[in-house]
């Protein structure tokens, strides 16, 4: 079971969120497969799990749902098939 994270509630963030939504102008920047190219989210180019900054403007970008669930199961799939103990040390 997974909580969600308290500062992404906040109302700070979802300011922030509407902010990067208008600057990108809803539209997706991603542009992965099957992209819908209207934005209704925003994406942590470098992922919080991987000590990505969560209020950073330039960590943050609008991006449409397919394509942030996209990356998020690459990112799991990643992670959980790693070939060796090895490959989580450079990670750390």
């Amino acid at each position: 079971m997974t909580t969600q994270d308290s500062r992404l509630t906040s109302p700070a963030y979802r300011q922030l969120r509407q902010w990067v939504l208008a600057r990108d102008r809803h539209q997706c920047q991603i542009r992965g497969p099957n992209c819908t190219h209207v934005a209704t989210q925003v994406d942590h180019i470098v992922a919080r799990a991987d000590g990505g900054p969560v209020f950073d403007l330039a960590n943050l970008r609008a991006a449409c749902r397919t394509c942030n669930m996209q990356l998020a199961a690459h990112r799991t799939n990643h992670i959980r098939y790693r070939t060796s103990i090895a490959d989580m040390d450079t990670r750390l």
